[in-house]
């Protein structure tokens, strides 16, 4: 049964214009982003230092290259707002279109519907990883073609890019978590949406500068919020400068290891989940 409501929800998103638009709006990001880069660093007279510039080109050219376009889905960077009006959207929605009261009246498991439910919208964040991954690959690819004359197949980190999908999948989810159990308990697509990207854009970047400049002792604390865990699980798969894309605050502290970052993300994402089970547990919903 939880096969046949997965498989459901995959056609309900699929089929929706959100998810598809998204990723349009990813892929532009990516191509004008790194076209932007290309173009600033092949500008014979350039304002930057040397050091920078060629800081930027290693940083563009495989198999860097290649690693740094899984910035663009990073959830503490760009990634977090789209994960967050995905899951606003697809779960919210639900309620004023009375899927929820057809699906419980047909006398499915709440449990199991939202199971589901929480099942394919993490499945479409690897939708986000992918687009990013892939595009930033062929933009990449090409300059590196065009600056060296060659692609250096044998040199691509294969398993380096297979942890770094699973590790950028793993950011989005307490995002995704987070608008899931907002939808939830609110009904409302535009509450959740609104207060899941104001904690993504503002409240947590906010809340970093702030514990950063009362003291050492609460700096600390800026680590364990999820765009610094974002950072930590990530920072070992990059051996020159990271193209920085999102809106997240460059902070100077001692991120967690990537095995406890990425432990506390997974438990973060549960949270999210256990929270919106228990508030849909005893919610009103009459066929």
């Amino acid at each position: 049964m939880i096969m046949h409501l997965f498989a459901t929800e995959w056609r309900k998103l699929t089929g929706r214009a959100l998810y598809w638009a998204e990723l349009g709006v990813l892929a532009l990001l990516v191509v004008g982003l790194y076209t932007a880069l290309i173009v600033v660093v092949q500008q014979p007279a350039s304002d930057m230092p040397p050091e920078a510039l060629n800081e930027i080109r290693a940083s563009l050219r495989w198999p860097e290259g290649v690693l740094n376009a899984l910035s663009f889905a990073n959830g503490g960077e760009m990634g977090g707002l789209f994960a967050v009006i995905l899951a606003a959207a697809m779960v919210a929605q639900e309620y004023r279109w009375r899927t929820v009261h057809l699906w419980l009246s047909r006398g499915v498991a709440r449990p199991m519907y939202l199971t589901a439910k929480a099942a394919m919208l993490a499945l479409a964040q690897l939708g986000f990883v992918l687009t990013a991954l892939l595009l930033g690959g062929l933009i990449t690819g090409i300059y590196t073609w065009h600056s060296t004359g060659g692609l250096p197949w044998d040199s691509l980190p294969w398993a380096a890019l297979g942890k770094g999908i699973l590790l950028t999948w793993l950011t989005l989810l307490p995002y995704a978590a987070l608008a899931f159990a907002l939808a939830v308990v609110t009904r409302s697509t535009l509450a959740a949406m609104g207060v899941g990207v104001g904690y993504s854009v503002l409240i947590e970047n906010l809340a970093v500068e702030v514990l950063l400049l009362a003291s050492p002792q609460t700096a600390r604390v800026a680590r364990y919020l999820p765009s610094l865990l974002a950072k930590g699980v990530l920072a070992g798969l990059h051996q020159s400068g990271q193209v920085n894309v999102g809106l997240a605050v460059d902070a100077d502290v001692a991120l967690l290891n990537p095995i406890h970052a990425a432990l506390l993300l997974g438990l973060y994402s549960l949270i999210g989940f256990g929270l919106a089970l228990a508030v849909f547990q005893r919610q009103d919903i009459p066929a």
